[in-house]
């Protein structure tokens, strides 16, 4: 993961991500899916929250009684962490630090229950970064814990960009997501920071290839990114609805297949 990223994220309110209805579809299905298998793990969980932005999960699950270490590559997002655990009316057992997802040396073999990965798989554009991630966590694991890792479809691309970013609808971009799946920051093609995109597929094969058992996958944000101007003028029952759709709907492989971000669950056995 290169500079580049850091940089993006130190400049970006990473705070203002699901404040609108249609991005608070991924934050609640995200919700979804590590409840589903927390609640098949210890009361009170050790959590590594790998690449945890400014600490919309760490802290949710903390509260929660779990014990969860929350490591970043922005320096920025440490502090808003520590400002919050400053700031709680709870006592919250949140360690944050500065940490990379492809180098955990600092943690001990199964020292956790459950790893989230959940920002940087997508900005590792060295198929050997994307490999040490997925290790390196299976590595840290207790026998039967959980990974869950975010990644972005390269399907869901195109219809985005035809419908929010159509200058970048031009053969050279299709083929870069296609073909190769790895943007880079700065170049003219790139159309956001340093970025992988893959396959439902491919992911499952590289968790399959960490010793991985597959558990579970689902499609974070299904069409939402697509339709977002639709859903976020929906009224609270309707908006409900769509959600409890949603839900119900996200594990299929043709949804799963448009989803701009996919969910996927493997357990160390």
């Amino acid at each position: 993961m290169t500079d580049a990223v850091s940089q993006f994220y130190q400049s970006y309110n990473e705070d203002s991500r699901f404040e609108r209805p249609s991005r608070a579809v991924e934050y609640l299905t995200t919700l979804h899916m590590i409840d589903t298998w927390l609640s098949q793990l210890p009361p009170a969980s050790a959590i590594l929250d790998s690449g945890a932005g400014s600490g919309v999960y760490a802290l949710h699950y903390a509260a929660q009684g779990h014990s969860v270490t929350a490591i970043d590559i922005t320096p920025k997002h440490i502090e808003q962490i520590q400002a919050k655990i400053v700031q709680s009316k709870q006592v919250l057992s949140v360690q944050a630090e500065i940490g990379n997802a492809i180098h955990l040396s600092n943690y001990a073999d199964q020292s956790f229950d459950m790893v989230l990965c959940l920002g940087p798989y997508y900005h590792l554009t060295s198929a050997e970064d994307r490999a040490s991630c997925l290790s390196e966590s299976m590595r840290v694991l207790r026998l039967g814990g959980i990974l869950i890792v975010a990644y972005i479809n390269k399907y869901s691309i195109a219809p985005m960009l035809a419908v929010k970013e159509q200058g970048y609808m031009r053969p050279s971009v299709i083929e870069k997501v296609l073909q190769e799946g790895v943007f880079y920051d700065g170049e003219e093609d790139s159309f956001w920071t340093d970025l992988y995109v893959t396959s439902p597929e491919q992911m499952e094969q590289d968790l399959l290839s960490a010793q991985a058992e597959i558990v579970d996958h689902a499609g974070a944000d299904g069409i939402t990114h697509t339709i977002d101007g639709s859903i976020d003028v929906m009224d609270k029952d309707t908006y409900n609805t769509w959600i409890n759709y949603h839900f119900q709907t996200c594990r299929e492989r043709s949804i799963l297949g448009l989803s701009t971000h996919g969910l996927i669950v493997g357990r160390k056995s």
